[in-house]
Parts: C-alpha cells; sequence; structure tokens
C-alpha cells in the first residue's frame, strides 16, 4: 500500500496499489493495519509518501543469496549529488523474490540521509542480485526479502564520473519477445535444461538502443548466459522524442538483467514476467464505460489479454463478471485499448506474447479503483 506521512510521523491516506492475488483480501487486512505503522518525524526532505508492503507467506526454506553487487557496482549507482559531495547513505528496500532468482516490485522502507535518493539507487542495483529462491514442499516460490544496503564514500567524488542508471523495465517501444528468449536459450544450458540469469550494462544510443554491452554476472557460469543476454540486448529501443531526449541518453547506463527459465522449453504456457503498467483508463474513462448500465454496487470484471510488442493488449476475453449476465465483460472490453504495460520486467523476463489478467473493479459514484495486473 501507498500512504503519506503526516507531520507526526504516522501514515495517512493509505492505498492499495497492488494486490497479489487480486482480490483475495491481503489488501483490506493490510489497509486495516496502517494506523499500526509510523516513521520518524519527517524533515524538509524527506519522504512524504511511502510504499508499504505486506506479505503473508509460508516457506519451509527462506530465500538466501547467491551473488551480492560488488563495491564498484555500488558506486555505478551512486546519487550523483551525494558522489559529488562525499555523502555516504543507506537504504532499505523490500523486494519480492522472485522464482527464477532474481528481485521483483522493490519498494523503499527507509533512506539515510533522506532526500539525497539513495533509496532510488538500491532500486537501480536490484539487478545485480541474485538469489537462491524460497522453497515450500521442495518447490520454489516466491517470498519477500528486505535488503539494507549501505552506500560508503571516503571523500568528495569527481564531478560527472558517474553516469545515471535507469531501471530496465523502462517503457521499451521494442524489447524481445517470450519467443525471442526461447530462441536465444544458450545451446548447453537448453540440452541439460538449466537456468540461469544474466545482467549487463550497456549505454544507450541516441537513437534509444542498448551499445557497448558489458557482463555484469552471469550464473551459472560456463553456458552462454552472458552471450546470449547480450544479443537479446540488441533488440531494445526506447522511444526518442526531441533532441533533449537524445541528448540525455549519452549519460544513461542501463543494468539490464535476462532470466532464462528452463520451463520456457516446455510450458505452451508463455513463462513471462509481471508487468507494471505504463498507462490505465482514466477515472472518467471508468465512469464513461460502466455508467451507461445504470447498475448499483460494486462491478468486478477480469480481463484476459496477450500482450503486444509496445506493451500494448489485444484478444482480450472476459473471463468473469460480477454480477454476471448484464454486460459487465462487453463494457470492460472497450476499455482494452487504453491499457499499456511494461515490455519487460525488473527481473529480466519479457513480457511481450504473454498473458495478462486485469481485474477491474467500480464503484458508481465519484470513486472507481484503478486496476492492477495479475
Amino acid at each position: 500500500m501507498r500512504c503519506a506521512v503526516a507531520d507526526s510521523g504516522d501514515l495517512e491516506k493509505c492505498r492499495i496499489t497492488r494486490e497479489m492475488p487480486a482480490g483475495s483480501g491481503v489488501g483490506a487486512a493490510l489497509l486495516s493495519l496502517a494506523p499500526k505503522f509510523g516513521r520518524a518525524r519527517p524533515g524538509p526532505k524527506s519522504l512524504r509518501e511511502v510504499d508499504v508492503p505486506g506479505a503473508w507467506t509460508t516457506v519451509d526454506r527462506p530465500p538466501d543469496w547467491v551473488k551480492r553487487p560488488s563495491a564498484t557496482e555500488l558506486r555505478a549507482v551512486f546519487p550523483s549529488e551525494a558522489y559529488d559531495k562525499g555523502i555516504s547513505g543507506s537504504a532499505i528496500i523490500d523486494c519480492i523474490a522472485t522464482i527464477q532468482g532474481g528481485l521483483s516490485e522493490c519498494v523503499v522502507l527507509d533512506e539515510r540521509p533522506a532526500g539525497m535518493a539513495f533509496g532510488g539507487a538500491a532500486i537501480a542495483l536490484t539487478p545485480q542480485f541474485s538469489m537462491r529462491p524460497a522453497t515450500l514442499k521442495g518447490a520454489p516460490v516466491p517470498s519477500i526479502v528486505r535488503v539494507p544496503i549501505n552506500f560508503t564514500l571516503f571523500g568528495p567524488g569527481l564531478p560527472g564520473e558517474s553516469k545515471k542508471v535507469a531501471p530496465p523495465n523502462l517503457p521499451w517501444i521494442e524489447a524481445p519477445t517470450y519467443a525471442d528468449v526461447v530462441a536465444a536459450y544458450p545451446p548447453k544450458a537448453r540440452e541439460q535444461r538449466v537456468g540461469g540469469r544474466a545482467t549487463v550494462g550497456c549505454s544507450m544510443t541516441r537513437e534509444g538502443r542498448l551499445t557497448q554491452c558489458s557482463t555484469l554476472t552471469a550464473l551459472p557460469r560456463g553456458y552462454g548466459f552472458d552471450a546470449a543476454a547480450k544479443s537479446l540486448a540488441k533488440r531494445f529501443r526506447l522511444e526518442v522524442l526531441s533532441a533533449s531526449d537524445a541528448t540525455a541518453t549519452r549519460n544513461i547506463v542501463v543494468h539490464l538483467p535476462v532470466t532464462f527459465d528452463p520451463s520456457m522449453l516446455e510450458q505452451a504456457e508463455p513463462v513471462v514476467g509481471k508487468p507494471n503498467w505504463s498507462a490505465l483508463p482514466s477515472a472518467d474513462a471508468l465512469r464513461s464505460a460502466f455508467e451507461a448500465l445504470k447498475m448499483e454496487g460494486v462491478l468486478r470484471v477480469q480481463l484476459k489479454c496477450v500482450i503486444r510488442p509496445g506493451g500494448y493488449v489485444g484478444d482480450c476475453e472476459a473471463i468473469s463478471e460480477q454480477p454476471a449476465g448484464k454486460g459487465l465483460g462487453a463494457m470492460a472490453l472497450t476499455l482494452a485499448p487504453t491499457f499499456r504495460v511494461t515490455t519487460w520486467t525488473a527481473e529480466g523476463l519479457p513480457t511481450v506474447g504473454g498473458k495478462v489478467v486485469i481485474p477491474l473493479r467500480y464503484e458508481p459514484g465519484p470513486a472507481a479503483a484503478s486496476p492492477s495486473a495479475k
């Protein structure tokens, strides 16, 4: 959930930004706990809006670290203002440790000193982490992991020495599809059904394409996951809309994770990552779609759609409607062109070619809730 921080440090105006699984009641349970949370009284540069994760999970074995970032990798994401002034800092983030060993859906719990962007730097660092996933009854399962990160400098850095590290789940106008990742799966790993993960660090051209990629991590070694990741990096393109955008690309480095899951080689249903929304229907669009039905009470619809190139959705179908038989699905389908998702995820998985379930909830009146991906 996301909450505002009052002058007293109490959390207020909390709202659920994502619930897994959607409609399970976990969000309502977390909202009921909001009065139990509190922070130090905020200062002039303190965060005035915070994300608070909540999880109810059971595991037999918790996740464990396989690789942590090196000092060089920490330096690459060091906040530029703090770096120039020689200021050290720290951050604490909460993430979901995926079954493929990556980190996703990370949120900043704390950063010190406040307002120096150490929280954002910690999020940018997450592609450098590799984990052994938690298990339940012997099978890997997603779990929550809390990650404290210290950023330490000894004296001021050299101004302009470090570039800005951009997150991997940018709104790429072009990105590898599920089929592209399967085709790039390294032959040795494919033959032995071995999964792996590689992160490459790339510069960006004025046209928004990735170039000059170097290997940051590749596990397990010796299977060619780094070469496969570099070949896929050539398929990414960020939309450059102006001369200033083109100039800004010179100062951007992308730490791009690529996950190779062996189940990709066997499953008919694409193994894709959990997308983030880059565009959603407005409150007015929701109201226009559903108020024409002149129904009372809470209306719920779930759409299942295929993710298309560019993050658009298509081939949608209504898979549930409450109440049923009232035309809710048909109205919800008219909103499909207004949805757009990211084409690559923070844990290094494609979304294009996969399917996304879109839960929609509408309550007649002034308040309409936004959907979340599943």
